[in-house]
């Protein structure tokens, strides 16, 4: 096989057959291509995914398998610390991408014309509708023309393109995320602290189908919500935002849930954090031009 053109980084839980859909979006594809597949089941699906591609020459199949769920944040961890390639596709394994060449020749011009370029925020649209999701813009303003590009200080978990490299230089993904919650905000924070830009590419089009298997109850990501996002602020943000995040969460927490020990367990692992991390004025900097939102 011919050197590696991208990294291809799919994590996997309880949904093998919308795993292989979205495998098929990128089968064909001209690029040659390294699949960086993590299973987090405790079953093993090398067989059946190995047979699946194992006629499509172009995709070369590194498949990873703790025999355990390692939750999202560790798991896109250890796809980062074993692709091979200068960039990587990280992309939930419930979307389809109507034009995978396009959007990798798309991705790699962008990365190759600008080095402190650390990651590309998608273009995500709902599989059915074709319409925006709200919470999948990378943006705070919602109403942000999505159809031009513009620098931003998010990235969306469904789909992104990060520089390997810079990742790895900020530390890659948290390795105590849990299971979910904020692990691609995480990342995007520290990458801009550290000089890195994050754009956002319009023509960068996927499709997420936000499918319910393999997802988590609702006061679990709730709970990991408020502890990730609060744990963030209070790590490496001026107190103002931290309180903020703490006050605004916690309630939003305690609404949602209606769980009191459950909410005020979660107080305590954040009050409890005491890894201080806090960001120089290359971070205020960057947010201030890109009309970021810090407060919770």
């Amino acid at each position: 096989m011919s050197s590696i053109d991208i990294s291809i980084g799919l994590l996997s839980y309880q949904r093998t057959d919308l795993l292989k859909e979205t495998i098929s979006s990128f089968i064909n594809t001209e690029f040659v291509i390294e699949l960086v597949l993590l299973n987090n089941n405790e079953w093993c699906i090398f067989d059946e995914i190995h047979d699946f591609i194992k006629d499509y020459k172009n995709i070369e199949l590194n498949y990873l398998h703790y025999k355990k769920n390692l939750g999202v944040s560790s798991g896109r961890r250890a796809i980062v610390d074993n692709c091979s390639s200068q960039f990587l596709l990280i992309l939930d394994d419930d979307i389809c991408v109507d034009d995978f060449d396009s959007l990798v020749s798309n991705v790699l011009k962008e990365f190759n014309s600008n080095p402190l370029l650390g990651a590309i925020a998608f273009n995500i649209t709902e599989y059915q509708t074709g319409n925006s999701n709200r919470y999948e813009i990378p943006h705070k303003n919602k109403n942000v023309d999505l159809s031009s590009d513009f620098d931003t200080y998010l990235i969306i978990g469904a789909g992104n393109a990060l520089r390997v490299s810079s990742v790895r230089e900020v530390g890659n993904f948290a390795d105590d995320f849990g299971l979910y919650g904020f692990e691609e905000i995480d990342v995007a924070f520290r990458l801009i602290a550290n000089g890195y830009s994050i754009k956002y590419k319009a023509d960068c089009k996927i499709r997420h189908k936000k499918s319910p298997d393999g997802r988590f109850s609702g006061d679990l990501v709730n709970q990991l919500y408020f502890v990730n996002r609060t744990r963030m602020a209070k790590r490496y943000l001026k107190n103002r935002y931290y309180i903020s995040c703490l006050v605004v969460r916690f309630l939003y927490l305690l609404a949602k849930t209606r769980n009191i020990k459950l909410s005020f367990s979660s107080l305590i692992i954040v009050l409890s954090d005491n890894s201080p991390r806090k960001f120089d004025n290359v971070f205020y900097t960057y947010i201030k031009k890109v009309d970021g939102f810090l407060w919770y």
